[in-house]
């Protein structure tokens, strides 16, 4: 019975690992896409901004994960 329990702890330890490592990979995805939509969405104001001839003085998004404007 020791034996089983110290298996399915192992397993579970498995497990728990596994999932571990997909959650990060799944936030790193997510915060990879949120960075892009970021400068995306930064880049059409600038863009805008140009065509209209307007100064455009926004920084861009950084890397800190601090937004301006």
């Amino acid at each position: 019975m020791l034996r089983r329990f110290n298996e399915w702890r192992a397993e579970h330890a498995q497990s728990l690992e596994k999932a571990k490592e997909q959650g990060i990979e799944q936030g790193v995805e997510q915060g990879r896409a949120e960075v892009y939509e970021a400068i995306a969405t930064w880049n059409k104001r600038r863009l805008a901004a140009e065509a209209k001839g307007i100064p455009f003085n926004e920084p861009p998004p950084s890397q800190n994960g601090h937004q301006h404007g």
